[in-house]
């Protein structure tokens, strides 16, 4: 789709992408004392990223995600996207073979990222009734025992993919407990960690802005990083965060891998040759993170925009009967479409032929069962008219 040159093209509102904010940061990347390429990055560059981002980015997760303890340049390697470092961190921490345990629905992704090349194998555990965000220890126990592989992890993405949500520090602590108790390793992928709009916009209120209304509710979880909380096993508790949507640079592919163990990080950084990121990248990283009040800027106003839009598709969906997954981070939610009559993949062929892509549940691993089905993920971080006319689709 394109409004000019593509008009009755598909529109794509299945593919994570923050479209919000080109203006400002094409604005950032273009100056040239931000971008301007010298003799030194046309040399090769420290494979695990240079001291200097390594430095900035955890400057940057200290200000905004609060760890316990404070994270340093050793506790970080920069790499080429959270794909590529998921797959590093399956070939560091796990053997070819073994399983991890998944809150499903689940980022598709993981499923790739971890298995196609660390021959590591995720395990739906389903949340509890009546909330997509609550996992009990006895659907992680049955989990564990009914496996058909060794499971030696959990991966959790918090914020959730694909609900939208923030689990809460008693659920984290909740996987934690139960990882140490049987001995098994947390990766916890935080990538929307700067795009948890509830917070951010609250703790930001501009005295004369206009007041948004939502149908965000006050019980809702506030953002928690895994980092911030009295871990049981730190050693074995590692992170992922990247660019792509806090920074709307999914082009750029830059990933982070967070880790207190000195192993790990040790371990990482003998094969991270293999996703390393470009010098000129890494040198335009490091001037926009040090330039830390344009930096925090942009992520509160990035956030305020991510409200609205947020806002103004939940007051549309209202308005046409159509339930979802009441949200409060990242730029999707998850819609649900049984009132349509038709089973899921028909739907969603149907949607396709109306000029709209959203991503169905299956692309969740959902389980197949009713309830789980037809719910449809749509990202809503374009611009409103686009927003619109997607919507127009989807009614039709």
């Amino acid at each position: 789709y394109h409004p000019e040159t593509n008009p009755n093209g598909i529109i794509n509102l299945g593919t994570a992408e923050n479209k919000l904010n080109n203006v400002e940061m094409l604005g950032k990347i273009n100056d040239p004392k931000v971008s301007t390429v010298t003799a030194e990055q046309l040399l090769y560059g420290p494979n695990p990223g240079s001291d200097r981002l390594r430095e900035e980015v955890a400057k940057l997760l200290n200000r905004h995600f609060n760890p316990k303890v404070l994270l340093s340049k050793e506790n970080i390697c920069v790499g080429n996207g959270c794909g590529p470092l998921l797959n590093l961190c399956g070939e560091v921490l796990f053997d070819h073979g073994d399983a991890v345990l998944v809150p499903g629905p689940y980022y598709g992704g993981f499923e790739a990222d971890i298995k196609y090349g660390s021959r590591v194998y995720t395990i739906p555990v389903p949340h509890c009734e009546g909330d997509c965000l609550k996992v009990d220890e006895a659907a992680l126990e049955k989990a564990l025992k009914n496996a058909d592989k060794p499971v030696k992890g959990i991966i959790i993405a918090n914020p959730n993919n694909p609900f939208g949500r923030s689990y809460s520090a008693e659920q984290l602590l909740l996987f934690c407990n139960f990882a140490k108790s049987h001995g098994l390793i947390v990766i916890c992928d935080e990538i929307y960690g700067l795009s948890t709009w509830k917070d951010i916009t609250e703790q930001n209120i501009e005295e004369d802005a206009p007041r948004i209304e939502s149908d965000i509710d006050g019980k809702q979880s506030k953002f928690t990083s895994i980092f911030s909380l009295d871990l049981p096993d730190p050693e074995n508790t590692h992170g992922l965060w990247g660019f792509s949507k806090d920074f709307c640079l999914n082009g750029l592919r830059i990933g982070v891998t967070i880790s207190y163990s000195k192993t790990v990080m040790a371990a990482m950084q003998k094969i991270c040759f293999l996703t390393c990121i470009p010098t000129n990248i890494d040198n335009i990283l490091v001037n926009i993170l040090s330039d830390q009040e344009w930096t925090d800027h942009f992520i509160i106003n990035n956030n305020r925009k991510l409200l609205k839009n947020y806002t103004h598709l939940t007051n549309s969906l209202n308005a046409h009967h159509i339930p979802y997954v009441q949200g409060d981070s990242g730029f999707f939610i998850y819609i649900d479409l049984h009132q349509a009559g038709l089973n899921e993949f028909d739907l969603w062929m149907k949607l396709l032929e109306g000029g709209i892509y959203i991503s169905p549940s299956q692309a969740f691993f959902s389980e197949d069962k009713e309830s789980e089905r037809n719910w449809f993920r749509i990202c809503f971080a374009v611009e409103q008219d686009e927003l619109n006319l997607s919507l127009d689709r989807i009614y039709k």
